[in-house]
């Protein structure tokens, strides 16, 4: 009798393949995120804000359900609409996340051409506050950092216009204009604007708008900018609602001749290898006599070859610095305050290469500031999420170490009878701070009701097996979630 013989793989001489009918994904770490939305009324609050956006079709997907999609797409590392197709063919997904489905990427771009200026404001300044009604407060008071960016575009869209663009110049893009609450790690409030913009432009009127968005019980203790929002108007503006600030000064004709003429050598002074320090009171032309103090820095090539500032051709061998203020600090701490804004670029890089907020663009200017604002209000969301559900240690991380440690876990749906089960393959150490932090954030809402949270009979013995002899690889259950049927 001949027995039949099998040819192994010579690429997988051990690994057999097989298909199977259990829905899997790889971003179950979502439903942490879906937790902390549930944990702060978010969906509850989306349905009254978004009450005038309701659809009538029969095949619709709810206007909230649309913007939490887009919510959990940015978090998960969408970079273009056509990406949230993928999240769109993941069959566990939805489920994981209480959607119904996930929109398709016309769905989202319809929902966003459907923003009027006037509904986008309103919109968005709701949801601003929501997202900010957890922060933390500070006993000093909040430092306010504003800056602007550029966001490249490669058509025709409206505003894309040929501005300042130090990466590609001659390129059309769009320049936002963004608050930053520096402690907080929040964004207050951000606006679009066309390529061709100023810096400065529309910056009292962002900054107006942005003071009412502060919950109550916060205040603004300073406001940090760089030079380009050296400008008289804002200054003006500053001083009447009585708000501290630092703003770095443009070195004209009228402000060189104040650093060279009217601070003589024995007005600097040393505080670091290569670093001096001076101040005094000046006014410029454009003032009308009133007088404001500067901080000015100086800095020795020779010891600091690669000091920033602005080399001036009377006094070569130094860079200045020269900051405005109206606070009564000494110029040394001064020097210190200001430099903490260059933590700001940090956050524009998150809202870049974390979120991809430069990447979705419309034809419609409207339509891309309003993908541009859902993603502010996103970033402050995730922010609220990596405060409350994670260590401490996670404070000082990046969004998208969040997205690969946390958010990044597979899993697979499993029938049992009525109820079913998703098994999470959660590393064996990490299993019991991830059951932590399910427990913590499902605790006493409605959606605890439908979840039972199990340690398998096997990992539990192991795990007391493991505080004498550790093992990462014994083949046992993993953590798993049992949804039962809601009543």
């Amino acid at each position: 009798m001949k027995c039949s013989t099998t040819t192994a793989s010579p690429l997988y001489p051990k690994i057999r393949f097989a298909f199977t009918d259990h829905p899997i994904t790889v971003w179950a770490g979502a439903i942490l995120l879906r937790l902390y939305f549930e944990l702060i009324g978010l969906r509850a609050g989306l349905r009254t804000t978004l009450a005038p956006l309701a659809k009538r079709s029969n095949n619709q997907i709810p206007a909230p359900d649309v913007l939490l999609a887009w919510f959990y797409g940015l978090a998960l590392g969408a970079e273009r609409f056509a990406h949230f197709t993928r999240y769109r063919r993941d069959p566990l997904l939805p489920q994981l996340l209480g959607l119904p489905r996930f929109p398709s990427p016309d769905t989202l771009r319809r929902f966003f051409l459907a923003f009027t200026y006037a509904r986008l404001t309103t919109v968005s300044e709701t949801l601003m506050r929501q997202s900010l009604a957890r922060m933390p407060r500070f006993l000093l008071g909040h430092t306010l950092d504003l800056d602007s960016t550029v966001f490249c575009r490669y058509g025709t869209q409206e505003g894309s216009q040929i501005g300042y663009n130090p990466q590609k110049r001659g390129r059309p893009s769009h320049h936002p204009l963004i608050a930053f609450l520096s402690e907080a790690r929040r964004l207050l409030w951000a606006t679009l604007r066309a390529g061709r913009a100023g810096t400065a432009n529309g910056c009292v009127e962002l900054l107006t708008q942005a003071l009412t968005l502060l919950p109550p019980g916060h205040r603004v203790a300073v406001v940090r900018a760089d030079a380009g929002f050296f400008v008289t108007a804002f200054l003006t503006f500053l001083e009447h609602r009585e708000l501290p600030y630092i703003i770095m000064a443009r070195l004209t004709l009228p402000l060189r001749r104040v650093v060279l003429h009217r601070l003589p050598e024995t007005a600097w002074r040393r505080v670091s290898k290569g670093m001096d320090v001076a101040e005094c009171l000046a006014t410029l032309p454009c003032w009308q006599g009133k007088p404001r103090r500067f901080v000015c820095v100086r800095q020795e090539l020779r010891e600091r070859p690669h000091a920033a500032g602005r080399r001036l051709i009377d006094c070569p061998g130094y860079t200045y610095q020269v900051m405005l203020t109206s606070l009564p600090y000494a110029a040394e701490l001064v020097c210190r305050m200001y430099a903490g804004r260059a933590d700001s670029e940090n956050r524009i890089k998150e809202l870049k290469e974390d979120l991809s907020l430069d990447t979705f663009c419309l034809q419609s200017f409207d339509a891309t500031d309003a993908a541009f604002r859902m993603g502010c209000v996103a970033y402050n969301l995730l922010a609220g999420f990596r405060e409350t559900v994670l260590p401490r240690c996670w404070f000082e991380r990046r969004l998208r170490a969040v997205r690969d440690f946390v958010f990044l876990v597979g899993a697979d749906l499993i029938p049992q009878g009525r109820r079913l089960q998703i098994r999470f393959a959660v590393p064996r150490e990490e299993r019991r701070e991830f059951l932590d932090r399910l427990r913590t954030l499902s605790a006493g809402l409605p959606i605890a009701a439908q979840l039972e949270w199990t340690l398998t009979d096997e990992e539990a013995s192991h795990e007391a097996s493991s505080e004498t002899k550790p093992s990462h690889f014994s083949p046992v259950a993993p953590l798993a979630v049992v949804a039962q049927p809601p009543p």
